[in-house]
C-alpha cells in the first residue's frame, strides 16, 4: 500500500524521497522491547496482555479520547505524562476489559495495574504508561494482569513488537502494523506503529489504541508535537461508525538510541506510519469489505476541504450505496451540497476512480457506469474538484454492511 503526502506542511522532495513504508511489519526500534501474551482476562487463551519497555527510558508523549466519559488508564496516564514530564519506560495494555465507567474500583485497580508495570520495568509509577481496551462496565481482573507482566517481561525481545500487536485486538480481524527505516547521511532511524481498532471510529480519537516507536532522538515537546500532526493527517481523517469511546489513546515514544535526525524527516517518517496504520483500521473496520478514499481539492481553506471529505467519505446513504454497488451519484452530490455553505455547485468537477461523473451542475451521460465500475472495486476512490482555491484534505471511511449491524447488535451478549 502507498502512502502518498497529503497536508502536514511543506517538505522538500529529498526528504520525501528517504521514506518508505512497508505495511503489516513491525520491529522494536533501538532501545524498545516488546512481548504479548495471554494472562487469562479473554477465553479460550487467546492474547490479551501488551508490554513494551524503554530500559533506559524514553521521551513520550500521548493523545487521548476528547470523549467525557474517560476510563481510568486515559487520566492516570495523562497525569503521568505530566508528572514525568514526557518521559516513560514501559507501556502496558490489556484487551478483554475496558475498565471505564468503574468507578472507584475501577481507579484502584487500574493503579495496581500501574503498580504491575512499574515492577517489571523497575521504575516509577510515573513512567508508567497503561491502556485497556474491550467491553465497556467490565470489572478488571487486575490480579491476572500482575500475575502476567513479569511473563512478559522476562520474554520480551526486539521481535516481540508482532505480539503485542496480536494482544491488543478485540473485534478486529487483523493487526495494524506499519514500519519506516529511514536512511540519511549514512545512518538511519526506524519509526515502527502498531493499533488496534475495528468499530467507535472517528476523529479525535476513538475505539482505538496505537503506540509509535522510533530510536530517533527527539526530547518530548517536540515528539508531542510530531504526534498531534500525525494524528491530524491519520487517526483524525478516518471513520467507521461516527462514535468516539473511553479509551483511546495513541502513545509515541522515542527511545534515543539511533541519534539525532532532522525534526522534518522524523516528524514526516511518523506522520507516514500512522496513516498506514489509520487506512488498516479503516479497511478493517466491522462488517467492512471496501475502503472508501474521498479527497477534496481546490477549496477555499482547510476548513472547507476537510468538511467536503469527511462529509462524504461518513455520509451513512453513500457508505451503503457503497456496500450494495449501488452507482447512486445524487447521494455523493448531496453531501457535498450540505458540507459547507461556499461550495459552489456549477464549478464542481465530481470523479469516480479518475473518470468525471458529475460537472456544471449535472451528472454526465455515462455517470452511473463511472460509477458503478468503481463502488463494484474494494477501493472506491472519489475526487471533489471545487475550483475555489488551493486547499486539499482528505477523508477515509468503509462501507457499512448488515455485518456492522449484527456485530454491535450483539456485542455484550
Amino acid at each position: 500500500m502507498g502512502v502518498p503526502r497529503v497536508g502536514g506542511g511543506p517538505m522538500t522532495s529529498a526528504v520525501a524521497q528517504e521514506i518508505a513504508v512497508v505495511v503489516g511489519k513491525a520491529a522494536c526500534p533501538k532501545g524498545f522491547v516488546s512481548a504479548g501474551g495471554a494472562c487469562g482476562i479473554k477465553a479460550g487463551g487467546k492474547p490479551d496482555l501488551a508490554l513494551t519497555l524503554c530500559p533506559e527510558g524514553a521521551s513520550a508523549a500521548g493523545i487521548f479520547t476528547t470523549n467525557l466519559l474517560r476510563a481510568a488508564p486515559v487520566t492516570i496516564s495523562q497525569a503521568h505524562l505530566r508528572a514525568s514530564g514526557g518521559r516513560a519506560r514501559v507501556v502496558l495494555i490489556n484487551s478483554g476489559c475496558a475498565n471505564a465507567a468503574t468507578g472507584p474500583d475501577g481507579e484502584h485497580r487500574a493503579q495496581a495495574m500501574v503498580d504491575a508495570a512499574a515492577a517489571c520495568a523497575g521504575c516509577a509509577r510515573e513512567e508508567v504508561l497503561i491502556a485497556s481496551t474491550g467491553l465497556i462496565g467490565s470489572t478488571l481482573p487486575v490480579d491476572k494482569i500482575a500475575h502476567g507482566a513479569p511473563a512478559l517481561a522476562e520474554r520480551a525481545s526486539s521481535d516481540g513488537l508482532m505480539d503485542f500487536a496480536r494482544a491488543i485486538l478485540t473485534t478486529d480481524a487483523t493487526t495494524k502494523t506499519a514500519l519506516a527505516r529511514v536512511e540519511h547521511e549514512g545512518r538511519s532511524f526506524l519509526v515502527s506503529g502498531v493499533a488496534k481498532g475495528a468499530g467507535m471510529i472517528h476523529p479525535n480519537m476513538a475505539t482505538m489504541l496505537a503506540m509509535v516507536l522510533t530510536d530517533a532522538a527527539v526530547e518530548p515537546e517536540p515528539l508531542d508535537a510530531m504526534l498531534r500532526i500525525g494524528a491530524d493527517r491519520s487517526f483524525h481523517r478516518i471513520s467507521v461508525d461516527g462514535d468516539t469511546s473511553t479509551n483511546d489513546c495513541v502513545f509515541a515514544l522515542a527511545s534515543g538510541a539511533a541519534g539525532e535526525f532532522p525534526e522534518a524527516l522524523v516528524r514526516e517518517a511518523m506522520a507516514r506510519v500512522m496513516r498506514a496504520l489509520a487506512i488498516q483500521v479503516v479497511q478493517d473496520g466491522e462488517g467492512a469489505r471496501k475502503l472508501i478514499h474521498v479527497r477534496a481539492h481546490g477549496a477555499i481553506d482547510a476548513a472547507q476541504a476537510l468538511a467536503v471529505a469527511q462529509t462524504v467519505a461518513s455520509s451513512l446513504l453513500v457508505r451503503t450505496a457503497v456496500a450494495g454497488g449501488d452507482p447512486n451519484w445524487g447521494r455523493i452530490i448531496a453531501a457535498i451540497g450540505r458540507a459547507d455553505p461556499r461550495v459552489d455547485m456549477v464549478r464542481l468537477r465530481v470523479e469516480a476512480g479518475g473518470v468525471v461523473f458529475y460537472e456544471h451542475d449535472a451528472p454526465t451521460p455515462d455517470a452511473r457506469a463511472v460509477l458503478s465500475r468503481v463502488v463494484g472495486g474494494r477501493d472506491v476512490v472519489i475526487d471533489a474538484r471545487l475550483g475555489l482555491g488551493d486547499a486539499s484534505d482528505e477523508f477515509f471511511s468503509c462501507d457499512l454492511t448488515q455485518e456492522y449491524v449484527r456485530i454491535n447488535s450483539e456485542y455484550s451478549t
